[in-house]
């Protein structure tokens, strides 16, 4: 059984942001800078199976929620090492971290070889200093050598004038979401630091903190601003925005928006409105041939 000619994808172009070894982080930061549309999937299923299986979908990259999941460190670094090797290093994992201040999971995840952190509910400029000065190592930041995952002359590796250090500092993104007014005021100010790679923002809590209804999009004027904001920030910044590209029509959308990182599926509704569908078909079409066999 074969899958739809359609599902292919260009391993070559993917595997050009593969680390020198595959216990380093992917270029993340170079697939960021390159202008194309990166196009990515969430997994949210704390599950090894669902994480190999999505290895091999070709996608760009992989958000894997650690915010409003409650994954297990290890099956945490083991999923992320999963997504790394059975895409062969070309799909990227990023992890969005349980919270601004969850340091431990940032080194954990950064360690694992995850290709970017994306850190929820970012508000000040100081904030987002400390998480620069976690996730990169010096003379950036104060991050910590991995020991139990260095291993000289073996994972090491690096073109030459680099180090392991340097490498990953170049390679890794760290990506701020943005999703509360405070943020949205303060996002000149915490986009002009150096070491931000992209920024998302959080439509659905923003929208909540604004007193708006929950929902991915909207028409109200405080809303828009923001919107326009962040894209405004985005353009003159050079920083792209990650958001979600979910159905042509909105990946389209997302582009003039000027998004270029997109999410396209998330595990759970594939398999939820997957399901629902084929379910669904089968029923009807069940249906259908028994009233002809019977003649009503």
């Amino acid at each position: 059984m074969t899958g739809p000619s359609q599902f292919t994808f260009d391993a070559a172009s993917q595997g050009q942001y593969r680390p020198p070894t595959l216990q380093q982080a992917s270029n993340l930061q170079a697939l960021f800078k390159s202008g194309k549309v990166a196009v990515g999937t969430a997994l949210s299923y704390p599950s090894r199976h669902v994480a190999k299986t999505i290895a091999v979908t070709g996608a760009d990259w992989c958000w894997v929620d650690a915010e409003h999941v409650a994954w297990s460190q290890d099956l945490l670094v083991e999923c992320i090492q999963i997504i790394i090797h059975e895409s062969g290093g070309k799909m990227i994992p990023v992890v969005r971290v349980p919270s601004k201040t969850a340091f431990d999971y940032m080194a954990w995840c950064l360690d694992a070889g995850a290709g970017g952190i994306i850190i929820p509910h970012m508000e000040t400029v100081e904030e987002m200093k400390a998480i620069i000065a976690a996730c990169r190592f010096p003379p950036i930041g104060h991050r910590s050598f991995p020991p139990f995952t260095y291993i000289p002359g073996v994972t090491d590796t690096t073109p030459e004038g680099e180090s392991v250090f340097s490498l990953a500092n170049k390679h890794v993104a760290l990506i701020p979401q943005i999703e509360s007014r405070l943020g949205i005021q303060n996002m000149d100010a915490i986009m002009k630091l150096e070491e931000i790679s992209a920024f998302m923002i959080g439509s659905g809590d923003l929208r909540l903190d604004m007193g708006l209804p929950l929902a991915f999009d909207g028409d109200e004027p405080e809303f828009v601003t923001a919107i326009q904001k962040a894209t405004r920030v985005s353009k003159e910044r050079g920083i792209p925005l990650v958001g979600g590209g979910l159905g042509m029509e909105m990946v389209k959308q997302r582009i003039d928006e000027g998004y270029r990182i997109l999410v396209c599926c998330f595990d759970l509704h594939t398999l939820a409105y997957g399901t629902i569908k084929a379910v669904g078909e089968a029923k009807a079409a069940a249906e259908e041939h028994m009233k002809e066999i019977h003649g009503n």
